[in-house]
């Protein structure tokens, strides 16, 4: 890898010379998807992804820990066996709770992925957050937006998110478009316009 390659990498594809939005001619038109977001499933944080795989992990780590432990006292006479083929139950008891405990094992290692990827993803949050405080302030986003005193709340409301999703899609290039989405809506919408919204 180059060393303006990791430098990419490494700031997450901010590019400190890009102007805030690109030209109309530009913009590409929009997908079917984005025109209708209410039919796209609902963006899950890597954190929340990697608390969910957690938590199922462990579960099947320790129903199938337990079952094979069960088998093998069992088959060893520890406990008494009550059923009447115990070779081909057990047997059958046994890869059961082996797959259990294969895939609770899988699931902890793709929390620790989720884990490592919801790490990025609060460095790149906190970068986005800090170009929006220093470089961007309501009256620029409206009049690049195309904001009329006309337009509705709900109007104005698309046409600013519309329009916060190019500017930072611009700066920090490869984002997701669902973290992206999540951030305006939970974050960066009522940080830029809460002055907007309480008039």
């Amino acid at each position: 890898m180059s060393g303006s390659e990791k430098e990419n990498s490494d700031n997450y594809g901010y590019n400190e010379e890009a102007p805030l939005a690109p030209p109309v001619s530009e913009v590409k038109d929009t997908d079917e998807d984005e025109l209708s977001p209410g039919l796209r499933a609902p963006y899950i944080r890597n954190n929340e992804r990697a608390s969910d795989y957690k938590s199922t992990g462990l579960l099947l780590t320790i129903f199938g820990g337990a079952g094979i432990l069960f088998v093998l006292l069992t088959v060893i006479g520890i406990i008494p066996e009550y059923l009447g083929n115990p070779y081909l139950s057990y047997g059958v008891l046994f890869a059961v709770f082996t797959l259990f405990l294969v895939m609770g094992i899988i699931s902890i290692r793709s929390a620790g992925i989720f884990e490592k990827k919801a790490k990025s993803d609060h460095t790149l949050e906190k970068r986005i957050l800090d170009f929006v405080g220093n470089e961007l302030d309501s009256a620029e986003v409206d009049a690049q937006a195309g904001i009329s005193d006309s337009d509705e709340p709900e109007v104005l409301f698309f046409k600013r998110t519309d329009c916060l999703k190019k500017i930072i899609s611009n700066k920090f290039v490869n984002i997701d478009p669902g973290f992206l989405d999540n951030l305006i809506d939970e974050e960066l919408y009522d940080q830029i316009f809460s002055d907007k919204t309480e008039e």
